[in-house]
Order: structure tokens, then sequence, then C-alpha cells
């Protein structure tokens, strides 16, 4: 749909697009750590809240 509107800003579509693709490599840490840990769940769970954060950040424009 954001394809067919004009209005759409490419500078927006390009955060928008890469913060997708951090939320696919999000999900894909979770999924291989559910497959085969490497590390502890306390670890993971940090790396998961630092790597929201960062996305989140991403998807606001900030870096």
């Amino acid at each position: 749909m954001a394809d067919r509107d004009c209005t759409v800003c490419p500078e927006l579509r390009t955060q928008l697009g890469a913060a997708a693709g951090g939320i696919d490599a999000l999900a894909d840490l979770i999924d291989r750590e559910i497959e085969a840990p490497t590390m502890p769940w306390r670890d993971l769970l940090a790396q998961l809240a630092i790597r929201a954060r960062n996305l989140a950040e991403q998807a606001r424009g900030r870096y």
C-alpha cells in the first residue's frame, strides 16, 4: 500500500525498511536461541532488550 502512496517520503520508507529488517533479525535470533541455545537466558534477555531499544531508536529516526 505504501508503494502506491506518492506522499510517503523515500527517507521514511528507508527508515521503516531498516526497522523491519532489524525486527526480522531479532526474530531470527530468538528462533536460533530456541533451537540451539548459545547463551544463558539472562544474557539473552539483556541482548533482546538492547536490540529492541535500538530498533525503537531507529524507527524514531535517531540513527
